[in-house]
């Protein structure tokens, strides 16, 4: 695909990402992939391993939590700027709690989560500050 935005611009308008240092910013931009999909495409479901962190570059994404085994019937729709798959920045490597399918052509950045992990041990400052972020995240998404 043709014009894509720069990688690190992309994860600097990026809420989890704002202010990082522009140096890990850079790292973090090295390791991350452009992904395309199409209006109904899943990114993953629930119960799938969780590897990659996306940031949503542009379309829209609906984001299904899951209960137990079963999906549930609502859900959030992911915009632009915004981040998901945060699962894969847990050491134990858990399953997908969630079902992220797109709403409309789709473009993501995907970051591993386990090279993203070691980029920011290497600049802790930077990693608090994202890690921080992630709380404040995930606080907000099950208070909603």
């Amino acid at each position: 695909m043709t014009d894509l935005p720069d990688k690190s611009e992309v994860l600097a308008r990026a809420e989890l990402f704002t202010r990082v240092d522009d140096a890990t910013l850079g790292r973090i931009a090295e390791v991350a992939e452009f992904r395309h999909y199409e209006e109904g495409d899943v990114v993953y479901q629930m119960g799938d391993e969780a590897d990659h962190v996306f940031v949503l570059a542009s379309g829209r994404v609906r984001f299904t939590l899951g209960v137990g085994n079963r999906p549930g019937s609502g859900g959030a729709i992911m915009t632009s700027r915004m981040t998901f798959g945060w699962a894969a920045l847990v050491d134990e490597r858990p399953r997908r709690v969630a079902t992220a399918s797109c709403l409309e052509s789709t473009v993501l950045l995907a970051i591993d989560g386990r090279r993203l992990l070691a980029i920011l041990e290497q600049d802790t400052a930077s990693g608090f500050l994202v890690m921080r972020r992630l709380a404040s995240m995930i606080a907000r998404n099950f208070l909603e």
